[in-house]
């Protein structure tokens, strides 16, 4: 970090040197060293184009975090680029002239140039940056410890005897999942930074991440919720704008739902607000709300800080979702080019594709280019943009002929990831696609506008195995559903993403029927080896609602799964929620409690209930622990400026959530990702008021 700043170290080359005369005939010790008056160590005054650090100066080597880049003359047509690719325009904010806030791209673990581009000008900081070749998520956790974290290497070869450190305290349960990815408990910590050491148990080699890991001891600063530890008669409040970050003052708090209370009042200009008395204690729930904002309530709990995020509404009545976006940058997308090689006697040309049987009359050999998804899932954050886009090739067919192989040309998203084709045979006139045979170039990085070429794709994975999943203790219906299953496997390469198969963008690996009376069987399975052996199968089984897979539904994730040719069992369903107060279409009940409850499964550890108005605003949002079906939503109407649920059909979901080592008195709002969940069910009710 400090060799990012810079700095002297000795002062003797200064000796006897005397500065020549400037210009206007006076030294001035504020002049920049481009002749501009300035703040000479801060670079504020300064107009000549350099640049002078970028904090934090590491980060993963996906990309994908946010850092500031500091130096003079930035403009607004600056142009970065992090070890020779370009960040997006559109992730490159101008703040002043002396500051560039940016998302990084991904780039190779190590040091990496920063450059800034614009009209006229270029500078560069030599290793300004250094891609960390591992990463941790979550990189925050609380003083107590028992966070569950996940550590992702490149290139690494993690093992079993492999230790993890924070600071100089051992992780706890520390389970390798494959070469590139470990997981275990964080240990108890105090206040602040902490390095990350991965310690080879073969070599003693490490791994350090350097600052990597954050501990704080009130709620988690950046994604709020509950923490702090047990309650001792004060429990402090701060409410937070979900939007802009900023504090929201004036926002009604009150402690439990008796309006007579003391505990109760409008937060501060900070956003801030305390209850203290021998009469605060846990159990204690905590009711937030404000004109224009979306109600939150944290029930249960025992945490002494609560950091809430008030969702504001986007009604044009607030002054929100009116008027038009300001124009922005651009964002660019990247290629990747190359060749399938099929091994076969020819080392200096094309061989044919003996590994695919012949074709019959009526179907043909074809090949299928793709890479890896951020995450597994049809999430629009998760798919690839259409690899055909911008004249991209991905259908590959035996014809024309490379140098070495079969050319192919796909558009990408700028990124980390790994590169695959799916060989087989494809009917020609109804599309069905048989694969059999598997290639994959790993570790591909690609930056915003550019085409990284010659990515060969060795044809060499036969696709001879199969896994089979039997789904088990599957809870009772819900109100109308669900009504059938659907299976997916995918392949999990850590941080070059996941291949979720797909032929002219099907899912290859999906599995749909309506009972569960024999296991779920995937064909045309690779053995995870050679260039998959750190891989790992990841499972998702779903019982879900009509042909649309809609709800109610519940879900399971199971990871870390390696053996082919065997039966994975799938458990750990959660009940699908039935609404019993108000029951479906009912109106609000008048001890204004939500009830729901479920036939089986097992207990969650998290209840979020979502409520939408009669008039299309979010109303309510609530946390309720697991063990816990009922939710409080008390009127509030008699505190000035502050309307009741509007009135007319309201709809309320209710999720219900299992997360490993969770700890509902530390729930946080980055909780709410389903990247951490491992098993969810949720429905949608309506009710009248």
């Amino acid at each position: 970090m400090l060799a990012a700043f810079g700095g002297l170290t000795g002062c003797s080359e200064l000796e006897g040197l005397t500065p020549p005369p400037l210009p206007s005939g006076r030294a001035d010790s504020d002049a920049g060293p481009d002749g501009s008056m300035g703040f000479p160590d801060s670079g504020i005054g300064g107009t000549r184009l350099t640049v002078a650090r970028v904090e934090p100066g590491h980060g993963p080597f996906t990309g994908g975090n946010s850092a500031l880049v500091r130096g003079t003359g930035f403009t607004a047509e600056a142009i970065v680029t992090v070890g020779g690719r370009m960040v997006q325009p559109a992730d490159t904010e101008r703040i002043d002239g002396n500051r560039l806030a940016i998302v990084l791209p991904a780039g190779e673990p190590g040091p990496a140039d920063v450059s800034v581009q614009q009209p006229g000008a270029e500078a560069t900081l030599p290793d300004g940056y250094v891609y960390d070749q591992a990463f941790i998520e979550p990189d925050r956790g609380s003083t107590s410890g028992g966070t569950y974290v996940t550590l992702t290497g490149s290139g690494t070869a993690f093992a079993e005897g492999d230790r993890v450190l924070f600071g100089e305290e051992e992780c706890t349960d520390v389970e390798v999942v494959s070469e590139t990815r470990i997981t275990c408990d964080s240990p108890a910590g105090t206040v602040g930074a902490v390095d990350v050491r991965i310690v080879s148990g073969e070599d003693g080699s490490e791994i350090v991440i350097e600052d990597g890991f954050e501990y704080f001891e009130s709620s988690d600063p950046f994604e709020g919720g509950l923490g702090g530890g047990p309650i001792e008669g004060t429990i402090n409040v701060s409410v937070i704008d979900a939007t802009t970050g900023a504090p929201v003052p004036e926002a009604f708090v009150v402690l439990g739902e008796d309006l007579s209370t003391e505990h109760q009042g409008l937060t501060n200009l900070m956003g801030q607000i305390a209850f203290s008395g021998p009469d605060v204690a846990p159990p204690a729930t905590i009711h937030a709300a404000k004109f224009c904002y979306e109600k939150t309530s944290f029930v249960a709990f025992d945490a002494r800080d609560v950091t809430i995020f008030l969702v504001p509404w986007q009604d044009p009545m607030c002054g929100e979702g009116s008027g038009e976006l300001p124009p922005g940058r651009g964002r660019s997308g990247s290629f990747v080019s190359g060749e399938l090689v099929f091994l076969g006697p020819n080392e200096l040309g094309p061989n044919p594709w003996d590994i695919i049987p012949p074709a019959r009359e009526g179907w043909r050999r074809v090949s299928y280019v793709q890479t890896t998804q951020p995450c597994p899932g049809d999430d629009r954050f998760c798919l690839n943009p259409d690899p055909s886009l911008g004249g991209g090739q991905p259908r590959v067919l035996e014809e024309p002929l490379g140098e070495r192989g079969y050319p192919y040309r796909i558009f990408v998203r700028p990124s980390a990831f790994a590169v695959y084709a799916l060989g087989g045979l494809e009917n020609e006139t109804t599309g069905e696609f048989i694969p059999y045979v598997m290639g994959v170039a790993r570790n591909v990085l690609a930056g915003p506008g550019e085409e990284v070429t010659g990515v060969e794709i060795i044809m060499n994975i036969p696709l001879d195995h199969y896994l089979d999943v039997q789904l088990d203790g599957i809870p009772g219906p819900g109100r109308n559903g669900p009504d059938r299953f659907v299976v997916n496997a995918d392949i999990d390469l850590g941080g070059e993403g996941v291949i979720v198969r797909r032929s002219e963008g099907d899912l290859v690996d999906e599995v749909r029927r309506r009972s569960t009376d024999r296991p779920f069987r995937f064909f045309a399975q690779p053995a995870l080896l050679g260039s998959l052996s750190d891989g790992r199968y990841r499972v998702q089984a779903s019982w879900v609602t009509g042909d649309f897979d809609a709800d109610p539904s519940t879900h399971v994730v199971r990871e870390g799964i390696r053996r082919v040719d065997s039966e994975v069992v799938v458990d750990g369903f959660l009940g699908v929620p039935v609404a019993t107060a108000p029951a479906f279409g009912e109106r609000m009940p008048s001890d204004r409690v939500l009830r729901w409850e479920t036939d089986g499964g097992v207990e969650p550890d998290l209840h979020l209930v979502l409520m939408v108005g009669g008039d299309g605003n979010p109303a309510w949002r609530m946390f309720v622990p697991g063990s816990q079906q009922f939710a409080p939503i008390p009127d509030l109407s008699s505190i000035p400026e502050i309307d009741d649920i509007s009135s007319g059909f309201v709809t309320w979901v209710v999720y219900a959530i299992s997360i490993p080592g969770f700890d509902f008195d530390e729930v946080s709002y980055g909780d709410l990702g389903d990247d951490d969940w491992d098993a969810w069910a949720l429905d949608i009710f309506t009710a009248q008021r």
